[in-house]
């Protein structure tokens, strides 16, 4: 569970950002580019769009009955939709899906919820832009370019992420028109993204999903585990548990015989990276602020640590560069994310320093 915050003050800031949002209106939307019928459009190759073959940004439309996807969050269903994926500069593919809200804190918070994106084997649809099987949707959560910013620093994180481990899950940066079948003419602009299916990841990785309340992170590979704890430490992210799998999933190899398991970790809005209005520590941890760090891991011996802090100094200028390189953020949000990780290297420029601190807070279940 999140920790407890203002549900008042949260609301009142919600509704500011309802009258702030300005982002994205879209006002030529016809009916007919909302149709739920079979739709025509431009076809592609049987196995579907791979969305995380790159990086470029996507543009997609999601059609639907947001009205009573928003009054059904709390107790999410299925609807139906159909999502456009533009191909390239003159051609799009659609798709019949499902659509449903997701997320247990943002379905709470938030006045727009991240969406589960339901992918169904139609026999009428031999090609299509995805087969059986389901993708998170990020959103923006709340209308305002406050919560735009949120989403791709979260997006980000991803990224930096994918640059430390392949056991995580891809991203891919979109920026969908939303499209209400009942009113097309109240369709608007967001950005949002999608996360990679966890079963796919695994596939990607040669390991099958698991779940047990029995583990702890004593049960999982030390090195991979070592790494996540120093990862989440790099962005000030103490939003996580492996006894508890919150916002983190585990796999088992398939290719090495290991009693140990893997853990990746997602979903970092509560990061001090990303620094959300709502992100509040744990009560019982040591820190009033997300943006303070506090290492969360279990403790090693020094010489299993060594390469872990060793590989997180080499990798200082490539997670840089991936701030640097993303031209979505504005300069503002960039100072502040490079700012933040900079902190980091500056502040152990020694490794000594690093190790000191990680056993000092480190947990010896």
């Amino acid at each position: 569970m999140k920790s407890k915050f203002n549900l008042m003050f949260l609301l009142g800031i919600a509704m500011l950002s309802l009258v702030s949002f300005t982002y994205g209106q879209v006002n030529e939307i016809t009916v007919d580019s909302c149709s739920l019928e079979s739709p025509e459009a431009e076809q592609i190759h049987v196995d579907g769009i791979d969305f995380f073959a790159s990086d470029e940004l996507l543009q997609v439309t999601l059609c639907f009955d947001i009205k009573e996807f928003l009054r059904t969050k709390h107790k999410p269903e299925y609807f139906d939709a159909v999502l456009t994926v533009k191909t390239d500069e003159d051609d799009s593919v659609s798709q019949n899906i499902k659509v449903k809200a997701r997320g247990e804190m943002r379905r709470a918070y938030c006045n727009f919820p991240p969406i589960m994106l339901k992918f169904c084997d139609r026999d009428n649809e031999t090609e299509k832009i995805q087969g059986k099987g389901t993708l998170k949707l990020v959103t923006h959560c709340m209308p305002s370019k406050l919560y735009q910013s949120y989403v791709l620093k979260e997006y980000l994180t991803y990224r930096l992420f994918n640059q430390v481990t392949p056991y995580s899950l891809k991203t891919r940066l979109v920026k969908i028109r939303y499209v209400d079948i009942n009113k097309p003419e109240k369709a608007f602009l967001a950005f949002g993204f999608l996360i990679e299916n966890e079963d796919k990841m695994a596939a990607r990785n040669k390991a099958i999903m698991i779940k047990s309340d029995k583990l702890t992170q004593k049960n999982m590979v030390s090195d991979v585990m070592a790494r996540i704890a120093v990862f989440n430490f790099l962005i000030g992210n103490t939003d996580w548990s492996v006894p508890l799998q919150h916002n983190i999933k585990i796999m088992r190899s398939l290719e090495v015989f290991n009693d140990k398991a893997i853990p990746v970790v997602y979903d970092f809005d509560y990061a001090g990276i990303v620094n959300t209005i709502y992100a509040i520590p744990f009560e019982e941890l040591p820190i009033k602020e997300v943006t303070e760090r506090y290492y969360m891991g279990v403790c090693y011996a020094d010489e299993e640590l060594k390469p872990i802090v060793q590989e997180f100094q080499g990798l200082q200028e490539k997670l840089l560069g991936t701030i640097n390189d993303f031209e979505y953020l504005s300069k503002a949000d960039k100072k502040s994310v490079t700012y933040y990780i900079e902190s980091f290297y500056q502040t152990y420029k020694n490794p000594d320093y690093l190790l000191h601190d990680l056993n000092c807070s480190c947990k010896q279940f």
